[in-house]
């Protein structure tokens, strides 16, 4: 696939996405075919498997839709396993300070850039036929996402936005509103100043800020600054979409 995404991230262009979080390689290609400019296969909430995964990445393979997947935590065995799957991105949950940031930039990059495990022949690699390729140019073209969820996270927003090897920050706008204190009060006015200070400090950083958004939020999102965007997940659109037969 093309890895002009990543270039559109770095300028901060406007990049749809939504979360796959059943575990169907069908949905997947779904929608990898119908537009998306990228799909997050969620291992940390979702139904996904590390079994599902595999056969989801490949689902995604040869459309110009770019395959992320959310791994569990910042932890390096389970980010050089996403990457070896062919994942072109990861999103790491629960990050709140720079130091937690850099480890999980360093996690993605092969010596010298960084201490991920190498491997020759692994589905990335396409069993061997482009390692020496692959090896020299992944560190340019594997997207490394963080999500701040937590007060801590906001706190400390200028210095993880500016970490090099960090593309985009993403928004967790649930857990960061449970972390405030205001539970899914998404238009409470801690968590609006909290956004928009996530906002400000990654445009201040020349780096691309995310949020999880609704078909109701989404052109509000990009108006305040957001562009990464994910609307909704297959699991929202399956459970709204079977309500609507049930209901006809």
């Amino acid at each position: 696939m093309s890895f002009a995404w990543i270039e559109k991230t770095k300028l901060r262009e406007p990049l749809r996405g939504t979360f796959l979080s059943l575990g169907s390689p069908l949905l997947a290609r779904m929608a990898a075919q119908l537009g998306f400019d990228w799909v997050l296969i969620d291992l940390e909430h979702g139904a996904c498997t590390e079994s599902d995964l595999q056969a989801m990445l490949l689902a995604v393979e040869g459309t110009n839709c770019a395959p992320i997947v959310r791994v569990v935590s910042n932890d390096q065995d389970s980010i050089k396993r996403a990457l070896d799957l062919g994942a072109t991105g990861v999103m790491i949950p629960y990050v709140s300070t720079a130091e937690e940031a850099t480890r999980a930039v360093t996690y993605t990059r092969y010596p010298p850039h960084g201490c991920r495990g190498v491997a020759s022949s692994t589905i990335a690699t396409e069993f061997g036929l482009s390692t020496d390729a692959y090896h020299a140019s992944v560190h340019e073209r594997t997207a490394v996402i963080v999500q701040v969820e937590t007060a801590e996270g906001v706190n400390n927003i200028e210095e993880i936005a500016a970490v090099d090897g960090v593309d985009v920050v993403f928004v967790g706008p649930l857990d960061l509103s449970y972390n405030l204190g205001c539970p899914k009060q998404f238009e409470h006015p801690d968590l609006l100043a909290a956004l928009q200070k996530v906002v400000h400090a990654c445009q201040d950083a020349a780096t691309a800020v995310g949020i999880l958004s609704s078909e109701d939020k989404a052109k509000q999102h990009l108006d305040e600054g957001f562009t990464f965007l994910a609307v909704g997940s297959d699991a929202g659109a399956a459970k709204h979409g079977l309500q609507r037969l049930r209901d006809a």
